[in-house]
């Protein structure tokens, strides 16, 4: 199987890790199914959950006073359309590879990014606070 989850995408902020690290495992069944029901129901939940993560985020930004939610929220805004997007093409044309590897790239990639940069950074912001 393979591994996209690491400790290097570790924010410190246990339950904002444990949603990640969920994340992280759906994209790997992506990875791993070419079963195109299996590929469906795996998009539908991460659908799900990503809209819960957001919506978790976007609270505690708020929660805390965030100087850089609004920009945070407009990053998951986006992202949640381009995986709308994603979602229609596999919808229109089912597992092609094609289509599999594009949404695998796309997923795993802004995750990756998006935390190592802008989580990590709200976690730096959040642990002072804290302190």
């Amino acid at each position: 199987m393979i591994k996209l989850w690491n400790e290097t995408l570790e924010t410190g902020m246990p339950a904002v890790d444990e949603q990640h690290k969920e994340l992280f495992r759906q994209v790997e069944i992506l990875f791993e199914s070419n079963n195109v029901d299996r590929v469906a129901q795996t998009l539908d939940f991460l659908a799900k959950y990503v809209e819960k993560h957001f919506n978790d985020e976007q609270q505690l930004h708020h929660k805390t006073q965030y100087p850089n939610a609004e920009l945070h929220k407009k990053m998951h805004i986006d992202f949640a359309s381009t995986y709308k997007t994603l979602k229609q093409d596999f919808d229109a044309s089912g597992a092609k590879l094609q289509v599999l590897l594009k949404i695998n790239k796309i997923i795993s990639e802004w995750l990756r990014n998006h935390i190592m940069v802008h989580d990590k950074e709200f976690a730096v912001y959040y642990k002072a606070l804290k302190n």
